[in-house]
């Protein structure tokens, strides 16, 4: 066992005796009495260092160490009573158990002993003068875990504010706080990674357990935002005020709020991943602070006959794939059918698989498998298409048309390219409303709200886990319905009930409700 001080400022675990023996018989010749020993020559002894000596002999120690003074500066030492006070002052760590908030702890049933306080630092700080503006840094020491697992302490630097925000007194304020973690023991040692480091462990082990939708999301916003950000820092490094920097620079790039939203989620999940394999102990962007929602004009909605239009003009499949999407309100990535998933008897077309960039994948609604209901006109459009193309029931039912090269890529068509390549040039050439599949989602959810559907028939239809997200989201109020509310409301208030067109409310108990059948049948006429 190694002897000598310890990091806490007392002397290591182990009897002194058991490594250096009784102690040497120091007496002078012929008077029989203890030779007084230098403090060289009991360095020798006790190995170790002068400092470690002349702090013990210091008249502000506590417990000194017994010593023999000769004048102001001259001191000796007699052996025997050094090691009487080693014996008294050293600490037995073997099954120690802190019973007591004395500080001490009964070793094997017998006595006491004193434990080690834990190490207290308060840092230090300095104003950096030869930058602009001039700022405060603060330093502390901080044990850190290296990449090949060897724990090593560090000095830290910190950035505390500048010379304007902070005086010297706030800025050793804002220090303390920062080692409140570190002084009160709470703290593990950090391993030291990158943000850039950090990224590839994550890739491996979290994204790989994502959908491709997800995947792609994040590895845009990691390409884009977060390595030009974060990249050479190192992962505890970064601080809640360095994440609030980086929101507010986005908004002011004038990023949406969702945008600023969907960053600050995908940073956050970083972060939670680097605390579960140990490599900081806080989630630096679970408290950052989002802008308010700016001023949105809602996006027009087209109306049947637009899409009608529309759809007559492009050529198939397209045109079937564009009026499937729009009839059954499903999302653009789970066109991914084939032939075998429609049931001409049941007049039901089931969602089994989605694609993104090619790559299959489950669907977003929490239920596989989801039928959605067609009408018999539906199902006869869908039959002629097969017929035409001389379809299997292996195959697709919407084939990718992308080559690479001369040869054409396998599997269903990728409806990212189909928006921006076919669809929104000719809307714009025959002068229609911006068109992008989610727009056709909420046409087709405000004209079966509109209708009475019962919202639970719109929810299956549309995929969401939860029935009010189509009222929250997605539903619109027409024209015919915003006219009766205001002619109900203020016949009241001109003292007679002024009737609205008939049909024409969205809160009249005279029209029943209808199912996922009249629903599709609905849309069906719509179109």
């Amino acid at each position: 066992m190694q002897t000598g001080p310890s990091a806490y400022g007392g002397w290591k675990m182990g009897s002194i005796t058991t490594q250096l023996g009784k102690p040497p018989a120091y007496r002078e010749i012929g008077t029989g009495r203890p030779q007084l020993l230098t403090v060289s020559q009991l360095c020798d002894v006790l190995r170790v260092s002068p400092g470690w000596v002349y702090q013990r002999t210091m008249k502000s120690c506590l417990e000194p160490l017994p010593v023999v003074r000769f004048g102001s500066r001259s001191i000796r030492f007699e052996l025997e009573q050094v090691f009487h006070y080693i014996h008294k002052h050293e600490r037995h760590w073997a099954g120690a158990r802190l019973e007591s908030s004395d500080g001490s702890a009964p070793i094997n049933g017998k006595g006491h002993f004193k434990l080690a306080q834990k190490r207290f630092q308060a840092g230090s700080v300095r104003l950096r003068k030869d930058v602009q503006p001039p700022y405060w840094e603060g330093f502390y020491r901080d044990d850190i875990i290296t990449e090949e697992g060897k724990r090593v302490r560090k000095r830290r630097s910190v950035y505390l504010g500048t010379e304007k925000e902070l005086s010297e007194k706030a800025a050793r304020q804002k220090l303390a706080v920062i080692l409140e973690p570190i002084n009160s023991g709470s703290s593990r040692p950090r391993k030291m990674m990158t943000f850039r480091g950090f990224i590839q462990k994550y890739r491996t082990l979290k994204l790989v357990n994502k959908k491709g939708t997800t995947v792609h999301g994040y590895e845009t916003n990691i390409r884009a935002h977060y390595l030009p950000e974060f990249g050479p820092m190192q992962l505890s490094a970064i601080t809640p005020e360095a994440v609030q920097q980086f929101i507010n620079q986005k908004a002011n790039e004038g990023k949406a709020v969702q945008t600023l939203r969907n960053l600050k989620w995908g940073l956050s999940s970083i972060f939670v991943a680097a605390m579960k394999y140990g490599y900081i102990s806080s989630n630096p962007a679970c408290n950052a602070d989002l802008p308010p929602e700016g001023i949105k004009e809602e996006q027009e909605l087209p109306t049947g006959n637009q899409l009608s239009l529309l759809i007559d003009r492009l050529e198939e499949p397209i045109a079937t794939a564009t009026w499937l999407i729009a009839v059954t309100s499903i999302r653009p990535e789970e066109i991914a059918f084939k032939w075998k998933d429609l049931n001409a008897e049941k007049r039901e077309l089931k969602i089994v698989r989605a694609v993104s960039q090619g790559e299959l994948h489950t669907p977003k609604y929490h239920r596989m498998n989801r039928p959605i209901r067609l009408t018999e006109a539906d199902v006869q459009r869908l039959l002629m298409l097969k017929e035409s193309v001389n379809a299997q029931e292996e195959d697709w039912m919407f084939p990718n048309r992308i080559k690479n090269g001369s040869i054409m890529k396998s599997g269903p068509i990728w409806h990212e390219t189909l928006l921006a390549r076919r669809i929104q040039p000719l809307a714009r050439e025959l002068g229609l409303p911006h068109i992008t599949w989610r727009l056709l989602r909420h046409w087709g959810a405000t004209q079966m709200v509109e209708a009475n559907t019962p919202i639970k028939a719109v929810q299956q239809r549309l995929g969401h886990s939860r029935p009010n997200t189509v009222l929250i989201y997605y539903a619109r109020v027409l024209d015919k319905s915003a006219d009766s509310a205001a002619s109900l409301v203020s016949g009241q208030l001109s003292g007679a009930l002024v009737t609205a067109e008939a049909g024409t409310s969205i809160i009249s108990s005279d029209l029943p409700a209808i199912g996922s059948a009249e629903a599709a049948s609905l849309l069906q006429q719509s179109l």
